[in-house]
């Protein structure tokens, strides 16, 4: 258990600092020296490569952790282990590229008229999510023997630094943006070959494949495992990235970079939230082994109260300094288009405030419905792109994200409440959003300092002081009043000495 946690805390550290360097690319570099289409256009390619990796994969991922236990043998051949993943993941990437050029008339048919430049690098997407496949397996496999950090380290920082020493040749036009997409292309070729070399050097597989040693029955259990991960997780997956996809081929490449942009702004509400289901599912795991629902139901109720608070502290922040974020983006396109931002935050917001409602249900014994509610997603993800994008472009899918979002979460919470009688919302939840209001009218209406920095630092911190001070007066959460004892009474004993 002290390995498991020694990492997870290096592992939460590196993620932050992945963040850190995300906005520094994504919010400084990219909207100053690329043009919106350009940087659209690396953001459609990584989602379509995201998907394409999902249905690559055949749901590897998932299933060497699942499987690997039962494989695991002292003499580190782990009973052919590697030959199986090969051997799917060979598969699965040359039926999925098959389909992908069998299909590219049907494929570029959709992006030719808004999205002409994805359509250029239509085969780059093939080594992209080769690479992309690789990596997510070599992570997986380093994963299941507690080498987690350096793979957390490649993917949260160092494909970041190497995108911001990208874009530096590109500034200084040692590339030209051709060679820049190949290079960004490259960099996870590279990140793959350096977590392979840690995953030879740990000695804790043998590399020979043989497929002498496969078993027909392992085989299958394997394959179709993956299979149902791969319809579960694909949904949900594919669901979450249709709107970038959809956007690029019925608007254009602009609007997905402008779209992602703030996407990627409000992804930042998550952090708590990741941070909590990490703590969270080993308990609730437990509590559904000794049939404790009401324990289940407490941690529902907690982290949905808890989400909800620094979930709509990170929204008015954002929201109270849009002059300061127009001031970094500069481009018209950003500034014209925040009203994404309202939308998009208020759909991952709606998707915080109930809590872990999918982990609850995917650690029961009703787990299959988790990929049954994941297709709802999708489902419903692609009709509203389809209704509100043709009326409200780059708006109506942020919409469409609010109404999935709705749907998919009201749909969890309603499962869980008719089969357990778990409810996480009370009146406290209104209350969170009442002070919200009153916490963004003093931030939005504080006086503008010249200083674009001193304003954000001294913006934000009034009106967090306020949003915090109210919470801890109304009593909403313990423990976040807790917390606040506990660093009120560090703060006092480091000021006074002791």
């Amino acid at each position: 258990m002290g390995i498991v946690r020694e990492q997870a805390v290096k592992n939460s550290i590196i993620s932050y600092a992945g963040v850190a360097l995300g906005y520094i690319n994504i919010i400084i570099l990219f909207p100053a020296f690329f043009t919106t289409e350009q940087f659209g256009l690396i953001q459609l390619l990584v989602s379509v490569s995201f998907v394409y990796v999902q249905f690559a994969a055949v749901g590897l991922v998932n299933g060497i952790t699942r499987f690997f236990p039962f494989f695991k043998t002292e003499d580190r051949n782990h009973d052919g282990f590697l030959s199986y993943i090969v051997l799917i993941g060979t598969a699965g990437f040359i039926v999925s590229s098959i389909a992908y050029l069998i299909f590219r008339k049907v494929i570029i048919g959709v992006y030719i008229e808004n999205a002409e430049l994805f359509t250029e690098y239509y085969y780059t997407l093939i080594p992209l999510s080769l690479f992309s496949m690789f990596f997510n397996i070599l992570e997986a496999l380093v994963r299941v023997v507690y080498k987690t950090v350096f793979a957390t380290f490649l993917r949260e920082v160092g494909l970041r630094l190497l995108t911001t020493a990208g874009i530096v040749l590109y500034i200084f036009k040692i590339l030209n943006f051709d060679f820049f997409v190949y290079y960004y292309v490259g960099t996870y070729l590279l990140v793959s070959v350096i977590l392979f070399i840690q995953l030879v050097r740990s000695k804790e597989f043998m590399l020979g494949i043989s497929f002498g040693t496969i078993r027909k029955n392992k085989f299958i259990d394997l394959f179709r495992y993956g299979l149902y991960n791969l319809m579960s997780g694909a949904a949900m997956f594919v669901g979450q990235k249709v709107d970038i996809m959809m956007i690029g081929s019925m608007i254009g490449l602009k609007i997905v970079g402008v779209y992602s942009l703030y996407l990627y702004i409000a992804t930042v509400i998550y952090i708590p939230m990741k941070a909590l289901a990490r703590i969270s599912v080993p308990i609730i795991s437990t509590s559904w082994k000794e049939n404790n629902v009401q324990k289940i139901n407490e941690i529902y109720g907690q982290t949905s109260l808890i989400q909800l608070v620094l979930g709509a502290l990170i929204y008015i922040g954002v929201i109270i300094n849009r002059h300061n974020l127009f001031m970094l983006l500069k481009k018209p396109e950003y500034i014209d288009n925040f009203a994404l931002f309202y939308f998009i935050g208020i759909a991952i917001l709606i998707d915080v405030s109930v809590g872990i409602n999918s982990e609850i249900i995917a650690n029961s014994s009703k787990f299959r419905y988790d990929a049954f509610f994941n297709v709802i997603l999708f489902v419903t993800s692609v009709i509203m792109n389809l209704i509100l994008i043709p009326i409200w472009g780059g708006v109506g899918a942020a919409i469409a994200l609010v109404v999935t979002f709705f749907v998919f979460n009201f749909i969890k919470s309603m499962f869980l409440f008719v089969k357990y009688k778990m409810n996480p919302l009370s009146y406290k939840q209104p209350l969170v959003l009442v002070i919200s209001a009153v916490c963004f009218l003093i931030g939005n209406y504080f006086p503008v300092i010249g200083n674009t920095y001193v304003d954000i630092v001294v913006r934000s911190f009034v009106t967090s002081l306020v949003f915090l001070a109210l919470i801890y007066i109304t009593k909403i959460s313990d423990d976040i009043n807790q917390r606040v004892v506990v660093y009120f009474n560090f703060v006092r004993n480091k000021i006074s000495g002791k």
